[in-house]
């Protein structure tokens, strides 16, 4: 399990994810490490899988996250990330995503389906299938999809 420092701005990520992310770590006993956001601290091809739960719409390089999750996994990479089909999330949704994460100046690099493809595509990944979801936090629904990709 790999996570960021806590940007400065994000309370959520100090009050919330990371504690869970601790939690989760003892109680399934997963090595837990905390890295620079730049080069994740694994070897070529450690996972099977790799997971990016509402991660790179965070990023402020999502194109380089992307490339080390490439990198660490055996040639899958699951994405879920805020959105439909045909659009980014709109203004409410986003000023909801931050309240949510109680982040004061924290990178949103919102994007359409089209614009996660060619993303996912510069990062050598294609998408074998996805799906959209939504789902409600505080009574306001959330659009998402998950992408499986894998190694092109």
């Amino acid at each position: 399990m790999a996570d960021v420092h806590p940007h400065a701005g994000a309370l959520g990520q100090r009050l919330v994810a990371h504690p869970i992310a601790a939690r989760l770590s003892r109680e399934f006993g997963l090595p837990r490490v905390l890295y620079d956001g730049l080069t994740v601290p694994f070897a070529d091809g450690s996972f099977d899988v790799v997971l990016l739960a509402f991660v790179l719409h965070h990023c402020p390089d999502p194109l380089a996250v992307l490339r080390e999750a490439r990198r660490v996994s055996r040639g899958r990479v699951l994405v879920l990330e805020d959105g439909d089909e045909a659009h980014p999330p709109r203004r409410l949704e986003r000023v909801t995503d931050a309240l949510i994460n109680l982040e004061i100046g924290h990178p949103h690099s919102e994007r359409s389906r089209f614009d996660w493809l060619v993303l996912f595509d510069a990062g050598g990944l294609g998408v074998t299938h996805e799906r959209g979801f939504t789902s409600c936090f505080g009574g306001l629904p959330g659009r998402h999809r998950l992408y499986v990709l894998d190694v092109l």
